[in-house]
């Protein structure tokens, strides 16, 4: 039920609203604003705001939400479901610069140790260059990175929030750890390869934002592991952690896009 306004406050409403006319109104963040002003759903992370929008970075180097904690990727027979990753700004005074790479067209820093392996024109996987023993999936022992058409479930055209987005195979994949058990048959990826995220929503990938989307996987021995994705829709280049690494957020914090 409206109230009515009694005399005497209008014009005391009126002279607040010319002060504010004159103070004007700083510029709006592209990220966080609709066209008219309104905040929109991506300012509080909904995940069906359209990614790929400009990411608003703090001087930390995490995004203007609380973010998570890194990944360790350390394999074990019970490993749980590891933590999302966060990914911080990539240059600080008081750390050294990596060095960086370049590939479908997008700039960023390679760790310590790590190499960009190319397979074709539309793929390639950032990983230490000594990887014996490291947790594999679909040959990669780091991070992922593909573009173009990029296969999802089953080999189907990728997509946001697509269940078993991450496995790109019609036939089962041996587990990261161990490709065999003790009675020598295979030790298979059983659980997840079609299942839907659970977690999904918007992440900071350099100075825009992309589709996130975290699944999670079983292995016939027990062990469990967690894909995580970050799909730039625009620029059609995905970025994949199948197992979880520390180094995971800070490339992802140096991506530069051309232009």
């Amino acid at each position: 039920m409206k109230k009515r306004l009694r005399r005497g406050v209008v014009p005391v409403l009126l002279g607040a609203a010319s002060l504010l006319l004159v103070a004007g109104c700083g510029p709006e963040d592209e990220a966080d604003t609709g066209a008219a002003g309104r905040p929109s759903s991506a300012a509080a992370g909904d995940a069906s705001t359209t990614p790929e929008a400009t990411s608003p970075v703090s001087p930390s180097g995490s995004s203007s939400r609380p973010g998570s904690s890194s990944l360790s990727g350390a394999p074990s027979s019970s490993a749980r479901p590891s933590p999302s990753v966060s990914a911080p700004a990539s240059a600080s005074p008081t750390r050294p610069a990596w060095p960086r790479v370049t590939f479908a067209r997008l700039s960023f820093e390679t760790p310590p140790g790590w190499t960009l392996t190319r397979s074709g024109e539309h793929g390639a996987c950032l990983q230490p260059v000594s990887r014996a023993g490291l947790p594999k999936v679909f040959g990669c022992a780091g991070i992922a990175v593909l573009t173009g058409s990029i296969p999802g479930n089953e080999l189907s055209p990728y997509e946001a929030r697509q269940p078993g987005g991450w496995y790109a195979a019609t036939d089962v994949q041996p587990c990261p750890v161990g490709g065999l058990r003790a009675d020598g048959s295979l030790n298979g990826i059983t659980g997840g390869s079609s299942s839907p995220p659970v977690e999904s929503g918007l992440r900071p990938v350099g100075d825009r934002k992309a589709a996130y989307d975290r699944w999670t996987a079983t292995c016939a021995s027990g062990y469990r592991f967690s894909p995580q994705a970050w799909y730039l829709p625009v620029s059609r280049v995905l970025f994949l952690d199948y197992t979880g690494h520390p180094e995971t957020g800070r490339v992802l914090g140096s991506v530069r896009f051309p232009g």
